[in-house]
């Protein structure tokens, strides 16, 4: 009932994911501020990132939604996705890529929405897995369905943050396995993130999956790692 949420809100406002401003009942997750200042990715731009795989995988397209860089408040965003127990933002600014990606052929001929795989360990101790709730967003809105299970990480990596780029590509070799190759046969998956920096991690796991059969890839990450500024 309305004084139900009016009551939690008292005592518990929601706020918004960037500023940390209480959010008003229409506004979710993010308030409408910063939603008009959402640092989106400059349509020529879009090249760089499909750029960051050339010579290193075969991909068919690959696009992000939106700028991280550093000192930026957007950041906040990630770090309540990644590590703050908030994946359902994600899910919310999937949902607002999709749409707008609908009105390109970016998700014309894909079969399945695949999450980028954490270990177990990294699993259990988050409690969830971010990309798979940045799947959920897109899925929402395209009706593609989501494949959790496709892909496994068989090898608990270290974490990518502090690493260099070769140190990085070293890191993610041969981490990944594909759990059922035979249903690859023709299909076109789309590869989901959050954070595109290298494209190391996104480049192993996509071509464990190119050496099955006739399948096809393509990556959405929900951030893309710019410092041209």
């Amino acid at each position: 009932m309305k004084w139900i949420s009016d009551l939690i809100d008292l005592i518990f406002p929601r706020r918004c994911a960037v500023c940390g401003e209480v959010l008003s009942r229409q506004e979710r997750y993010i308030c409408l501020n910063c939603l008009y200042t959402l640092p989106k990715i400059e349509a020529h731009h879009k090249i760089d990132i499909e750029q960051t795989f050339w010579g290193k995988v075969d991909i068919e397209r690959a696009t992000s939604f939106m700028y991280y860089r550093k000192g930026s408040p957007y950041n906040a965003l990630m770090h309540k996705l990644k590590y703050n127990d908030s994946p359902e933002v994600g899910t919310y600014i999937a949902e607002m890529a999709a749409k707008e990606l609908l009105e390109s052929d970016f998700f014309n001929g894909i079969t399945r929405i695949v999450p980028l795989p954490l270990s177990k360990s990294k699993q259990r101790k988050r409690g969830y897995n971010q990309s798979e709730y940045i799947a959920k967003g897109l899925s929402n809105v395209t009706g593609i369905p989501i494949d959790t299970r496709l892909m496994v990480r068989d090898i608990p990596n270290e974490t990518q943050t502090h690493k260099n780029r070769d140190e990085r590509w070293e890191n993610v070799k041969d981490i990944f396995s594909v759990t059922t190759p035979y249903t690859l046969n023709n299909e076109h998956i789309l590869l989901v993130d959050d954070i595109l920096t290298t494209g190391a991690t996104l480049c192993s796991c996509a071509t464990t999956m190119r050496t099955w059969y006739n399948c096809k890839v393509s990556i959405f990450t929900l951030a893309y790692t710019y410092n041209g500024f």
